[in-house]
């Protein structure tokens, strides 16, 4: 990563290792295919079956994981408590381990099956072998639903406007979420249809609402791997027009500077770091060949970027703030006063196009997102 010392990042997570190794386990084919080879209606179709296959998957594991528990739990009801909640909680670990373990699996190869239809390696440029924005490691996270790493590239800070304990909190609320919902399930049959249901316990709703959470699971993992891969995809695509039409030699120093503060600044109103904005960013920079840091994620400055610029590459620097404004596949509300103010008069040149960006990389649409990419000196038209 050029802007980071290897010794100053954070250390993958064991969790993430292990995806890492699955994932070149299960290698890559040497294919020739490039990702805008199908189209999207092919792709979305591929994307479908894989889905579908592990939701399947994930569903039998989670049959033959959980019925056992409820098994035992039903077995030894008549049993001292200690019998009783000993056997329950220990194939209960047993189970979860299992589960876990399989569901793991299944995630790693969907997303294998998923890089493979977009066959990133068939870029013209494969960014950063190493570190955690590489595409295995990118890819593994999103398998395994691990959180990004928060490090400092060119001094950006993405949490600059949100407070580390309201972070805490809300993936502690992500948490109890499953928790809940399984509790509220058994309470309402309990005490609306009673302990039986044609003669089977209740206990045993826990087989399908595993199945739900399983196939949000899978659903989840899918989009994610899928926002991924387009994103290098289209990052690269951006990055490769602007190398072949040549058209960065025409940026004044200070307007090269703004395209990191346009990144830089999407990344801050996204108040996260998420690996298609950094991808953007880190091709950027080695393509301006920028490596110190100059207060990027700094909103004024950008502004003041912006009003000191002339037509043209104002509207170059609107373009590409867009792009990476809408690389997350989300729009939120607290993004739009910011979005305003950049673009001025222009709102109604730039709104559109990020609302139909965003649009398409949230549906799978490659081929429709690759055609709103135009990153040049001209409005959106």
């Amino acid at each position: 990563m050029p802007t980071e010392n290897a010794s100053s990042l954070p250390k993958p997570s064991r969790m993430e290792k292990l995806g890492v190794f699955y994932l070149n386990r299960l290698g890559q084919r040497a294919l020739s295919h490039r990702a805008l080879d199908h189209s999207d209606a092919e792709l979305r179709r591929h994307v479908g079956r894989i889905t579908l296959t592990g939701i399947v998957l994930a569903g039998v594991a989670g049959l033959i994981c959980v019925w056992p528990t409820v098994y035992i739990d039903l077995l030894k009801q008549g049993y001292p408590l200690p019998v009783h909640y000993g056997w329950t909680v220990g194939a209960t670990l047993v189970s979860i381990v299992i589960e876990l373990y399989l569901l793991i699996l299944i995630a790693v190869h969907a997303v294998h099956r998923i890089s493979e239809l977009i066959n990133i390696h068939g870029n013209r440029k494969s960014l950063y072998a190493g570190g955690p924005f590489a595409i295995t490691p990118m890819l593994a996270r999103a398998a395994m639903q691990l959180p990004d790493p928060k490090v400092h590239i060119l001094g950006i800070d993405p949490f600059e406007q949100i407070s580390k304990r309201n972070l805490i909190i809300l993936g502690i609320l992500y948490k109890l979420r499953i928790t809940l919902t399984n509790l509220v399930a058994k309470f309402i049959l309990r005490n609306f249809v009673g302990t039986e249901i044609h003669g089977i316990s209740v206990n045993y709703i826990a087989l399908p609402v595993e199945c739900f959470w399983n196939a949000l699971f899978v659903l989840e993992i899918v989009k994610q791997a899928r926002l991924r891969l387009f994103g290098f995809s289209l990052s690269n695509h951006i990055a490769d027009d602007l190398l072949d039409e040549g058209l960065l030699g025409r940026l004044s120093t200070e307007a090269r500077k703004g395209c990191l503060r346009a990144i830089g600044n999407a990344v801050v109103m996204a108040r996260n770091y998420h690996p298609n904005m950094i991808i953007l960013l880190l091709r950027f920079q080695e393509l301006l060949n920028i490596t110190e840091e100059d207060r990027y994620d700094d909103w004024d400055l950008f502004m003041q970027t912006l009003d000191g610029l002339d037509p043209a590459e104002r509207v170059f620097l609107l373009n590409l703030f867009t792009m990476a404004a809408s690389f997350d596949g989300r729009l939120h509300r607290r993004e739009f006063a910011r979005l305003t103010k950049a673009y001025g008069k222009q709102g109604a040149d730039f709104f559109p196009r990020l609302r139909k960006l965003t649009g398409h990389l949230r549906q799978g649409r490659l081929h429709a997102a690759v055609s709103l990419c135009d990153v040049d000196y001209r409005p959106p038209t």
